[in-house]
């Protein structure tokens, strides 16, 4: 009664047991209905025969071979009923082999004994063997069906047993001891071949199954591996067939491009960066790429795109493999150094040219107080204009001072100020003298309870510079807007505008010394003011606002005593 056996994953320890309960049960289950199934085969052919012979159905010859096939079944009833409560599956499987062989061997005495044609029933019961526990309990069971056989054999021939007139076979005493040793050779060397081939390819096909198993569970760890490895890169993936239809996104790829990898499947690469592909025919024009593109924000984002081919192992293309990463950030901190190294180079410059300019001022202003001291009449007029040269060379010393102080960036003493009380009394300012004379309002959204650690008057004069370059774009009638929040360890200033904004050939170079874009004006204003913001902890950048115009962001860390108090209410 052949049956087909899977068995267990030998890498999983922990389900070993369970796996191979599994796989046992499934076994016999095949087992008891194909020896249901041999035994409806049995009860027909004795039907067969029964009424091919006596014309008429008879059940006297038959009654045993019956008998037999009822006690099966109900066999196979118990069989099933106890298959969810016994525990030892091997054992109860080996019981149930051994048993049919049993049964067997009763068939085959009541339908001829060495003349049966049952008696290859005994082939099933060692194959069952043979796929359910390998080749040894194969062997064992061909060495009990040879033994029952044998022992049939002989105590028939030696009429040790009563001849059982089964109708349909040759009688026994026609059959010499020679003929008799011959048919228990031939079913002996048939019963261990069976066991050996059995064996044999149950043991084969066990050992490529757990090959199999083995490769796939590897397969397996290798594909969640490339899985996980492709989600937890922070780029983007995208890859193509030979058409340049998009056929995979990563969930990355997805977030940077703002949609979603369902959307994108399908889609053609052109749709999503049209730079990569020409027009016409599809050809790629180059391996790297500086795309700028909308992304997730409203602002434009930068994406470094690198394009490579996909082929199989006869290198024939099979699509493209697009990677890109958002680099907006990066390209942000790389101007902000660019900024800084022309803001350095400023600076010397700056202070160089300042210390040229006071020394040749500290010798106009000692000869100036020499000759005074010549004119004896203070009341002359040599004597007042050489008084006008000395106050004016002062004044021009301490604005060459502050001046050297603004560019070298050096703070002398900072205090904490609450940022919506210091930025009214310089928009209060602002909006009397500049706003009212060019038709522009300030809008504010300062909300209260900010504060920040800044020197006071140079903190002003940046905010003056980048309030000046918004009411120079600014057209009449419009608005600039100056709002503040906090966010996380720092406080984000912004003065916005409604003008032209800036041109994208132009936005590496607003911040070099003596560079402007107006009619007027020095090119100092937004130099000036970032060296204010950087000396004070911060950075300054341009964005584009929203819908036109330009927006000045300053992020300057939060106030120390904010910080300090912040941790003690956490504390308590």
């Amino acid at each position: 009664m052949a049956t087909g056996s899977r068995d267990h994953d030998p890498t999983h320890t922990s389900v070993n047991n369970s796996a191979e309960y599994q796989e046992l049960r499934r076994g016999l289950e095949w087992l008891i209905f194909l020896r249901l199934l041999v035994t409806f085969f049995l009860l027909s052919v004795a039907i067969f025969f029964e009424i091919k012979e006596s014309k008429y159905f008879s059940t006297h010859p038959a009654t045993p071979i019956f008998g037999l096939i009822c006690i099966i079944f109900v066999l196979s009833l118990c069989y099933v009923g106890a298959l969810g409560r016994v525990k030892n599956l091997k054992a109860f499987s080996l019981f149930q082999i051994v048993t049919d062989t049993v049964l067997t061997t009763i068939i085959i005495y009541f339908t001829g004994g060495v003349s049966s044609a049952f008696t290859l029933l005994y082939v099933f019961s060692i194959l069952s063997a043979g796929i359910l526990h390998l080749r040894r309990a194969a062997l064992f069971i061909a060495g009990v069906s040879a033994v029952l056989f044998g022992g049939l054999a002989t105590l028939q021939f030696y009429e040790l047993l009563p001849e059982y007139m089964w109708p349909w076979t040759s009688v026994w005493r026609s059959h010499d001891s020679g003929y008799i040793l011959w048919v228990l050779l031939i079913h002996y060397a048939i019963f261990f071949f069976v066991a050996l081939l059995a064996g044999t390819v149950a043991g084969e096909l066990k050992t490529t199954k757990i090959s199999l198993t083995i490769r796939e569970y590897e397969y397996e760890r290798l594909s969640d591996l490339h899985t996980n490895i492709i989600k937890s890169i922070p780029s983007g993936i995208i890859t193509t067939d030979e058409h340049a239809i998009v056929t995979y996104v990563n969930e990355t790829g997805a977030r940077l491009l703002g949609s979603t990898p369902t959307s994108l499947i399908g889609s053609p690469l052109a749709s999503l960066f049209p730079e990569i592909l020409q027009a016409e025919g599809g050809q790629k024009r180059a391996d790297r790429y500086q795309i700028r593109k909308k992304g997730l924000l409203s602002e434009p984002r930068d994406f470094d795109v690198s394009v490579g081919e996909l082929r199989d192992r006869r290198n024939q293309l099979l699509g493209h493999l697009v990677v890109f990463s958002d680099v907006t950030d990066m390209r942000k901190m790389e101007q902000r150094a660019k900024q800084s190294e022309k803001q350095a180079a400023f600076v010397r410059i700056a202070s160089g040219m300042a210390h040229e300019i006071r020394n040749p001022l500290a010798s106009l202003r000692g000869a100036a107080e020499l000759l005074r001291e010549t004119v004896g009449d203070p009341m002359s007029q040599q004597h007042r204009l050489l008084g006008i040269v000395l106050r004016e060379a002062d004044r021009l010393n301490a604005l060459l001072s502050d001046f050297i102080l603004t560019v070298n960036g050096r703070q002398t003493h900072t205090q904490t100020v609450t940022l919506d009380e210091f930025l009214a009394k310089i928009l209060d300012e602002f909006e009397e003298t500049a706003c009212q004379a060019n038709a522009v309002s300030v809008r504010r959204n300062i909300p209260p309870g900010i504060s920040i650690d800044c020197q006071p008057d140079r903190f002003k004069q940046a905010i003056l510079n980048l309030l000046s370059n918004a009411l120079d774009a600014s057209p009449k009638g419009s608005i600039i807007e100056v709002a503040a929040q906090e966010s996380g360890e720092e406080v984000l200033i912004s003065i916005s505008d409604w003008g032209h904004g800036i041109p994208e050939h132009m936005r590496d170079r607003v911040f070099e010394p003596f560079f402007t874009t107006k009619d007027f004006g020095t090119g100092l204003g937004l130099p000036m003011a970032l060296s204010i913001v950087e000396a004070h902890g911060g950075s300054l950048e341009l964005s584009d606002n929203t819908p036109h115009g330009v927006a000045a962001l300053v992020h300057l860390p939060k106030s120390r005593s904010e910080k300090s108090t912040g941790k003690e209410d956490k504390r308590g």
